[in-house]
């Protein structure tokens, strides 16, 4: 009776970092696919400024250099997104250790929990930071067309 007791506490104790590295997976998805977006248009404008007759070149450079600069806050944002993730992936393992060798490792536990939670805080700091510059780049591009 008490294995199954300590496997139920297992299970239990599962529950928050499956749920992060769940949550975790699709900001993953959504920051890739915003990558995705920065390397299509970057191709297009080089495409664009490699024809003689190209248009408005200053704006489509000063365009490219705020995309990779985009891109520099996604990849870190990406990055910081995976330690996080992978902190709470430990804290499985840890859990089951802890569970069938009733063993105290729950110090350890709490590290891999504040690693992780402040790891996607970090993220999300970089994230922020790339829409900020995305809407930066849609103004530069709109300026011709608005008066603000």
């Amino acid at each position: 009776m008490e294995i199954l007791a300590n496997f139920t506490k297992f299970l239990q104790g599962c529950i928050t970092p499956v749920a992060l590295i769940s949550g975790v997976g699709l900001l993953l998805l959504t920051i890739t696919n915003r990558i995705g977006r920065i390397v299509d248009r970057v191709r297009h404008l080089v495409t664009e400024l490699d024809h003689p007759q190209a248009k408005r070149e200053a704006i489509k450079k000063n365009e490219i250099h705020i995309l990779l600069k985009r891109g520099r806050l996604l990849r870190n944002s990406i990055a910081w997104l995976l330690i996080g993730m992978i902190a709470s992936c430990l804290i499985i393992p840890m859990l089951l250790i802890m569970s069938l060798f009733e063993t105290d490792l729950k110090s350890i536990g709490y590290m891999l929990f504040v690693i992780s939670i402040f790891s996607i805080f970090i993220s999300l700091i970089y994230f922020f930071n790339d829409v900020l510059q995305s809407l930066h780049a849609v103004r530069l591009e709109a300026s011709e067309h608005i008066k603000e």
